[in-house]
């Protein structure tokens, strides 16, 4: 083969790869360079409280990048009847860029944290989500799930669904049945 090595076509094998390899790392550099997602938005949380919000925060952002867990914004409707994908949609954000548009701030002087059980709680189209840090705290570390539900849970109030009905329970549950169960392992819920 000698010093210049095996040609096809005209070109150096020894090239053909060079420029592959090259392009790899390129796209592999570009990907490096994408913009990270903005961090959430927590006041007020320190100590425990705010790291079980933080790790309950990352947990919900990753559900609710499954196509089965955004089928919850399907299942409810804001008090004009559109469904929280269509708020959504109008609001040009992903489910996972709303998620970082919400304040989640120490609750624990608000009336709804007095309420035995309350882990968190807000208003319907409000951006701001009271946690109640001892009650979030406990449940966080007994069953992070219920802690991750509980934030899509009041995400899905900020977008504008009220309560009673459906129950606070019901809706729960059905953040739960969405986002945490299989998507091969469930059926498809009824409305």
């Amino acid at each position: 083969m000698g010093s210049k090595g095996r040609t096809q076509g005209g070109v150096s094998l020894a090239v053909l790869v060079s420029l592959v390899c090259a392009a790899g790392a390129s796209r592999a550099a570009a990907a490096d360079d994408a913009p990270a997602a903005p961090p959430f938005r927590t006041r007020g949380l320190h100590d425990e409280a705010g790291q079980a919000v933080k790790r309950a925060l990352a947990g919900a952002d990753r559900l609710l990048g499954e196509p089965g867990c955004q089928d919850v914004l399907t299942d409810f409707h804001d008090a004009s009847g559109r469904t929280l994908k269509e708020v959504l949609d109008t609001n040009e954000a992903s489910a996972q860029t709303y998620l970082r548009w919400i304040v989640f701030t120490d609750g624990r002087d608000s009336r709804a944290c007095r309420s035995r059980g309350t882990l968190a709680a807000t208003e319907p189209q409000s951006r701001v989500v009271f946690i109640c840090p001892t009650a979030f705290v406990e449940a966080a570390r007994a069953t992070p799930e219920e802690a991750e539900a509980t934030l899509i849970h009041e995400m899905l109030h900020s977008l504008g669904l009220g309560e009673n009905p459906p129950t606070s329970r019901e809706i729960t549950a059905r953040v739960r049945y969405r986002c945490e169960a299989k998507s091969g392992d469930r059926k498809r819920a009824s409305n």
